[in-house]
Formats: C-alpha cells, structure tokens, sequence
C-alpha cells in the first residue's frame, strides 16, 4: 500500500498475513467456516515514522502496532455461509476481544480505510460461486452497501479449463470514515476503483488465488480544509 494523505504525509505499508480456514458443520442449507488469524508481519512508514509488526518476533515490535494485532492473533471467528450463494449470512465470534473505544489507535484506523483485512473480508474472499449457466464472456454484478460505504461488483467470465474458471472482477466503491488524530476528528472521503482476477474451483466454489490492484482517490477534513489523498494498494491471496 502506498499513500499520499496531502502536506507531505505519506503512508507505505507491506504486510503478509497467513488465516487458518476450517469447515465446522455442514448442513443441506448452509455450512460453518472459522476464520483464525495465525501470522501476520507488517512493514510501515506513516509520516516518517517507522512502525513494524511480526508474529515470530514480538520483541522489536512497535508498541501502537501490537495493540492492533496481539489481541487478533488465534482468536477464531465463525461464520455460516448459504449453500448457494456463497455469502456469509451471520457470525459468531469466539472469545474476539475488540477493546474499548479508547484503545483504537491511528494505525489500525488507517489500515481499515485503504484496506479491508476484516475477519469477514478473508472468509468471503475465500469463496466465488460460478453463476449457473454463464459461458465464456458473460458478465454480472451485485451490490453491497453499508452505514460507510456502497460497492459495486461486476464480474465477467474469463475461461474454462477444466473445473477451473477465471473471473475478472471491477469493482467501484465509495466510502466515508472517522478516525481521530491527536484528539483532533477527520472526515476521510475515498472512492476506490479495483481491477482484478479471480481463479475459481467450479464444483466447490473455493478460490485458488484472487489477484486485485486498488486505485484510491479522495480527501479529508482537518482543522476546516479539505486535504486531498491518493492511494494504490495491490493485494495477492492464495488458498491452499
């Protein structure tokens, strides 16, 4: 992730992290997923200032960091997922502890506005359901919307070879969030717009690899100006 946040402050970010899936229950209508953060290793420099994170090696980490991602690390979160959609319809966390409101930190507000590594990010990334009847150049689309945010997927199918597909997915989004720097409230307004390719298992709908680059545009309010920001963020995610 690299980000130009306006009067020379600037945000990089490289990050790896490895999730734990596993199918708990199955049902004829529905299936339980847990989700277990198990490593995470996180590189940044926000405004020149130097912030890491890694799992393995908890003695150098940055203190702002680790009140991110010590809590998150092997705590399971489950989730049921509708049989035929693929998408999740509730979960249940299991001994996720989110802290109070004060804990909240400028480096963990920043990383959710350039990026979603939410715990229902990772599960519903992890699953792209073949519409049925789609051939080769056909495409769709849905729409999810939020309190903060609209999205709009739109999908086309790529190629068939054997039972794997590759979809390429475009993606529009708006969102607005709050975050809180030194006391001070700002207003951050993005408009995201995502390309991507999506490599699929047509019988079970599990994702082999998913591939997307995100080109952000928007602005924020502080002390009364409007600053603007720009942002690409280049995700990679494997499933084995």
């Amino acid at each position: 992730m690299d980000a130009n946040l306006g009067m020379g402050m600037d945000l990089n970010s490289t990050s790896t992290t490895n999730n734990l899936l596993t199918v708990k229950n199955i049902t004829t209508a529905n299936y339980t997923i847990s989700n277990t953060l198990t490593k995470v290793k996180v590189n940044m420099n926000m405004m020149g200032q130097s912030n890491n994170y890694d799992s393995e090696n908890k003695e150098s980490n940055n203190e702002d960091m680790a009140k991110v991602f010590d809590d998150k690390l092997n705590k399971t979160s489950d989730y049921i997922i509708d049989n035929n959609t693929g998408k999740i319809i509730t979960e249940n966390k299991n001994g996720n502890t989110t802290g109070d409101s004060d804990k909240v930190n400028l480096t963990e507000d920043m990383l959710k506005v350039f990026s979603d590594n939410s715990d229902e990010a990772i599960v519903s990334g992890t699953f792209e359901i073949l519409p049925a009847s789609k051939k080769i150049g056909d495409s769709w689309a849905d729409t999810a919307n939020t309190k903060e945010s609209k999205t709009i997927r739109t999908y086309t199918l790529q190629s068939i070879t054997g039972n794997e597909a590759v979809i390429k997915v475009d993606i529009a989004s708006t969102a607005k969030n709050k975050v809180d720097v030194q006391e001070m409230e700002m207003e951050i307004a993005t408009q995201t717009k995502t390309i991507g390719e999506i490599v699929t298992d047509i019988t079970t709908g599990v994702v082999k690899k998913r591939n997307t680059v995100s080109d952000i545009t928007g602005s924020f309010q502080l002390m009364g100006q409007d600053m603007p920001i720009t942002a690409k963020v280049t995700t990679v995610s494997t499933y084995q």
